[in-house]
């Protein structure tokens, strides 16, 4: 990851030094030795932070309403997020209850309130409380965030039951392709620029 330490920027590629210049809208500094990005222009907070509480309301929907809806022969079954996570455990499939749990819930509700509580305080104009655990924290949970891959798994599976049963989507698998999405963005844009922020606002 290239690393912004103040005013210098180190690459992530080749480990070489540049002092950190403003950069017009949508720019990008790459390293003169290897071509490789070292940073882009500030990112817009407003933004940021409007993409953070879209992931935020549409992690409630996921949780809130089921994903899925199964009519056969009479019967109608709908699939929630957390009876998958139950029903897992019930079936003597514990590790995968964690598994799910951690990676669909736990790991995306930490990450959206520490995204949540770094970017209002920035956005106000303050330097957030103990904003390097903050930051050092969501660096070790993004790659225990897996949503993108049960989005995909969810489909394969509608599609594979649309066979057996009526299926039809529910609010659930709306909120989870929303909050994917969502994350995706915030994923893209380069948070190294967050430290930056913030050393600015604590001078």
């Amino acid at each position: 990851m290239t690393m912004l330490v103040r005013s210098m920027a180190i690459c992530r590629y080749c480990d070489a030094v540049y002092r950190h210049v403003p950069l017009t809208s949508r720019g990008t500094a790459r390293c003169s030795t290897c071509d490789s990005p070292l940073y882009h222009a500030d990112a817009d907070l407003a933004a940021l932070l409007a993409l953070t509480i879209t992931a935020s309301v549409a992690f409630a929907v996921a949780n809130l309403f089921p994903l899925i809806t199964l009519n056969a022969q009479g019967r109608q079954t709908a699939a929630t997020l957390w009876g998958a996570i139950v029903s897992s455990y019930y079936q003597d499939l514990p590790l995968v209850a964690v598994a799910l749990a951690v990676t669909l819930i736990i790991t995306p509700l930490v990450e959206l309130g520490l995204l949540l509580w770094v970017l209002v305080p920035l956005y106000a104009g303050m330097r957030p409380p103990g904003f390097a655990l903050v930051m050092r924290t969501m660096h070790a949970l993004r790659p225990w965030r897996m949503v993108e891959v049960f989005l995909l798994g969810l489909i394969v599976a509608v599609v594979k039951l649309s066979g057996l049963a009526t299926t039809a989507p529910g609010w659930g698998l709306f909120g989870v392709a929303v909050m994917t999405l969502a994350l995706a963005a915030l994923a893209s844009y380069d948070r190294a620029v967050l430290w930056h922020r913030a050393d600015e606002v604590r001078r």
